[in-house]
Parts: structure tokens; C-alpha cells; sequence
């Protein structure tokens, strides 16, 4: 019986998986994926270089469903050129595993991007961003049971699929576009930016009559950040994400505090927010010196059951800045 409602689980999981390949694996931490969100956010950050990890995995409760980890790194070139402007360049990686690896994407992104400052001060900037990624969708169908090979005592997978799979791998080349507008004054922030991933729609398939385009996923996205008394900082944050017809939008807020007067190096945070018919999620970060992680754990409100009551979707994002010690620093813990 257990093993019977295994099946079932990982059944549906994998039909939600198909279902979901017209989405893409996105972070309930957004703000703490910039190159993720959108690519005009290479190269915007404090420092010299940065560094960020994300790792995600989606309902705990059913097994081990849907894992998602994206690393990106980022740098600035032509900095004495440019005096207040910014010229970025960036590489982004990603592998997202689903239905116990039974299929599994993955891509490897070059991203630039170019802030034009609109002011002297550099308070000020409009940002253009383009990324170009290598795609590929894997199909590992000898982890799935289809119904031909269901025998007396159960599913033998030795048996043959019948199924007319002309390709286990499914390769792309993509193209993605963004702009931002930034705000950024002492410790007062402001920023509003859309991003449009997939420009090309570009076609994958497994049986090769079944030419699937994938759809192009578009984005805007806000936020805000200022000062609350001496030790404090609010921060608000916005989404709506529209893709192959299905929308998601989510706000939140989060406060931070420094347990020592104007230090910027010792920050906790603590937040909530909302996805729209989806989950509610808390958020807790911890800024030291030059590293800043962020946890956040979803808690389900959209009644969708995967074989337990218990589902869970639990984040972990990791941030690191390379600082110069000779310049000034600015601390930007969100995007």
C-alpha cells in the first residue's frame, strides 16, 4: 500500500512537472536572486565583484519533488572610465530537479548590463540588461512507471515503456532583456525595473512531433528601503510575474536592525510576505561584514495536496560581496 501511494505521489508529481515546464523555476527569495530576476541588475551592487547562491526545495512533504540551485557571479568593468556609471558583466547557472530526477533542467548564462547615471552624485542610474543562456531539458523516463509496464505484483520498470521517445535531451539557445531604474542616497532607496526572459521562444522537444515552444515569462518588479530610527531599516518589496497565462504576484516587507549603533557590518532581518493564492512565507537574514544569507520557508495556502498534509518548500540564499577596504562602502542588502 505504501508503495502504491508512492507511485501515485510521484505520478502526479511528475504530471504537475509537465505541466510546469511551461513555467520556469522561480525563488520565493527573488530580491536575494538578482541575475535570476532580471539582467539588468548585473553589475548594481556594492563592492567589487559579488557572489550569490540560492538553493530551493519545493514540498518536502511529498519526497523530494522539485529542487531548484542557481549560482551567479558578477563584476564590474571599466570602472575609472565610466566615473559614475556602471558597466556589468555576469555568468549565471542553474539546474532545476524534479520528480526525483526524472526530469531536470539546466542552463549557463552570460549577462551584462550597462546603468547610465543620471546625475552627478551617481544618485541615480537607468539600467539596460541582456543576458544569452545554453539550455538543455533532460527526460529520464526509466525513473517513471507507465502502464504497460504494471505487472502482477506491481510495476516492473524492466519492462518495456512502449513509449516512442526519440530523444532523452532537449537543447535550446535563449535570450533575455531588462531595465531598471535605481535610487540610491545614504541609506534611502527606491527602484522599479521589468525584465522579458525567453525573447526568442525557443522550440524543445522530446518525441519529435510534439514541438513545444517555451513561453516567454514577463516580469516587473519594486522596492523600497529607508531608515527607522537609529538601528533600524524597512524594506518593501513587490512582484507580478505573468507567464504562459498563469500569473503571480507578491509583496513583503522586512525590517532590519543593528544591534550597534551605526554599524552596518552586524544586520538581522526578520519579514513576512504574500504570493497571491500560493503561500505565505516568513523571512529571516543575517548581514555580516561581507556576507549576507537569507532563510525563508513557505507555507502553503493553495490547497494543493501532494500525498501529505505536510508540504513544505524551504529556501536558503547566500550572498557574498568582494570588498575593496580602500573604498567606500555602502551597504545594499536588497534588490
Amino acid at each position: 500500500m505504501k508503495c502504491i501511494k508512492y507511485t501515485i505521489s510521484l505520478v502526479f508529481i511528475l504530471l504537475l512537472a509537465v505541466a510546469a515546464e511551461a513555467q520556469d523555476a522561480h525563488y520565493s527569495q527573488y530580491f536575494n536572486a538578482p541575475l535570476s530576476l532580471n539582467p539588468a541588475f548585473t553589475g548594481y551592487y556594492d563592492g567589487k565583484h559579488r557572489l550569490a547562491t540560492n538553493f530551493r526545495n519545493q514540498w518536502l512533504g511529498a519526497g523530494d519533488p522539485f529542487t531548484t540551485a542557481t549560482v551567479s557571479f558578477d563584476t564590474r568593468a571599466m570602472v575609472n572610465q565610466l566615473d559614475k556609471s556602471i558597466f556589468g558583466l555576469g555568468l549565471v547557472l542553474m539546474g532545476d530537479r524534479t520528480a526525483t530526477g526524472a526530469y531536470n533542467s539546466h542552463y549557463a548564462s552570460l549577462s551584462t548590463a550597462y546603468h547610465q547615471a543620471l546625475d552627478e552624485e551617481g544618485f541615480q542610474h537607468l539600467a539596460i540588461g541582456f543576458q544569452g543562456s545554453l539550455g538543455a531539458r533532460m527526460l529520464d523516463y526509466n525513473r517513471i512507471s507507465f502502464n504497460s509496464q504494471f505487472a502482477s505484483r506491481g510495476f516492473d520498470l524492466s519492462l518495456s515503456n512502449n513509449e516512442n521517445f526519440v530523444t532523452r535531451r532537449s537543447s535550446y539557445v535563449d535570450f533575455n532583456f531588462g531595465l531598471m531604474y535605481n535610487y540610491l542616497k545614504d541609506r534611502s532607496r527606491f527602484f522599479i525595473g521589468t525584465s522579458y526572459y525567453h525573447l526568442n521562444q525557443p522550440k524543445m522537444s522530446f518525441l519529435g512531433n510534439d514541438e513545444y515552444m517555451l513561453p516567454a515569462r514577463a516580469t516587473v518588479h519594486t522596492g523600497a528601503s529607508f531608515l527607522v530610527g537609529a538601528q533600524g531599516e524597512l524594506f518593501l518589496s513587490g512582484q507580478f510575474m505573468n507567464q504562459a497565462g498563469a500569473n503571480n504576484t507578491t509583496i513583503g516587507m522586512a525590517y532590519g536592525y543593528s544591534p550597534y549603533l551605526s554599524d552596518d557590518n552586524n544586520v538581522f532581518y526578520a519579514g513576512l510576505f504574500y504570493r497571491n493564492k500560493d503561500a505565505v512565507y516568513p523571512y529571516l537574514g543575517y548581514l555580516i561584514n561581507d556576507v549576507q544569507i537569507g532563510l525563508s520557508y513557505d507555507i502553503n495556502t493553495s490547497g494543493i495536496q501532494t500525498g501529505s498534509s505536510r508540504n513544505r518548500s524551504f529556501e536558503l540564499s547566500v550572498i557574498y560581496h568582494f570588498f575593496d577596504p580602500n573604498a567606500t562602502r555602502r551597504v545594499m542588502p536588497w534588490y
